[in-house]
């Protein structure tokens, strides 16, 4: 029952004022989880590269837009050592961290196996991230209506990210997404659709917040660690709705093994009808979609 702790502590921590910031330092100074270290820098430098071949190569004028760009910006610097000149990225809290981007700098620069140019020293603000990398930090900002210029964008990515943002927000930020591209710019995102307290309770199903109903879910769900629980053929649904048109659409799993865990669980009522197991048990998600080019 690990997890049962963690979650009451998460949500009691969003309760309190201050509590983004509470939550940082015991995650620094009491779980260690932050900073990741260098296996963690390592697959933000991997989802990169990923994205970037969903977009091709980009152009010296791209502009890149992140919503939900986290502790260290990890993933922004990797476009940056990539080639990519002009970034803006938007958060709902100001979450980055100096220290965490500075660590995210260092490791970046200390991978040797990888032909990235150097991206030098430490920061000593976020605002100096617009002036060495053409990343200009929005926080807090609101997603779901940026205030940017319609059509000046030409690709989004978001990472792990809208599995922790309520369905109705989420079509919000999906349609505001549509205005920013350019006609043909694209938005690629990967989604984790697993129960993330498995990661922490290894006694836990990937799927084990499946088993709970809407009412008792909210109980526990936290608003610093909030999952929406959406499936493969919701997010399908949402974008769709946005007006994007599909490019790619790539669901990982579920497993025989993950079939199985399915099968022995009892599905909250939610979950057991309108889907097929196929669609509860896909684990993580991959997608591009586009703006339509005129014409």
């Amino acid at each position: 029952m690990r997890w049962v702790a963690k979650a009451a502590l998460q949500r009691g921590l969003g309760l309190m004022p201050q509590g983004e910031r509470v939550n940082y330092l015991f995650q620094r100074h009491v779980a260690r989880s932050l900073p990741g270290g260098e296996p963690v820098v390592r697959r933000k430098l991997a989802r990169a590269r990923q994205h970037l071949e969903a977009f091709g190569r980009p152009g010296e004028d791209a502009v890149f837009y992140e919503f939900g760009a986290g502790w260290d910006l990890a993933i922004p610097l990797s476009y940056a050592a990539l080639g990519v000149r002009r970034q803006v990225l938007v958060d709902i809290r100001p979450s980055a961290r100096v220290e965490l981007v500075n660590e995210a700098l260092t490791l970046l620069d200390g991978i040797q196996d990888d032909d990235l140019p150097p991206l030098g020293g430490p920061v000593s603000s976020l605002g100096e991230l617009d002036e060495r990398f053409g990343i200009t930090y929005l926080a807090p900002r609101d997603a779901r209506a940026t205030g940017l210029e319609s059509e000046s964008i030409d690709f989004v990515t978001s990472t792990d990210v809208c599995e922790h943002i309520p369905e109705a927000d989420l079509a919000q930020i999906f349609r505001e997404c549509r205005r920013l591209l350019r006609p043909g710019g694209a938005v690629s995102c990967r989604i984790d659709l697993q129960d993330h307290y498995a990661y922490f309770d290894a006694n836990l199903s990937r799927y084990h917040f499946l088993h709970f109903s809407d009412r008792a879910w909210g109980l526990v769900n936290s608003p610093l660690h909030f999952q929406n629980r959406l499936r493969e053929p919701d997010y399908l649904r949402l974008v769709r709705e946005s007006g994007l048109e599909v490019v790619s659409w790539t669901p990982s799993g579920p497993s025989a093994e993950g079939l199985a865990e399915l099968e022995a669980m009892e599905l909250a009522p939610r979950f057991r009808n309108g889907y097929t197991p196929e669609e509860l048990g896909v684990t993580v998600l991959s997608f591009v979609a586009q703006r339509r080019a005129s014409g």
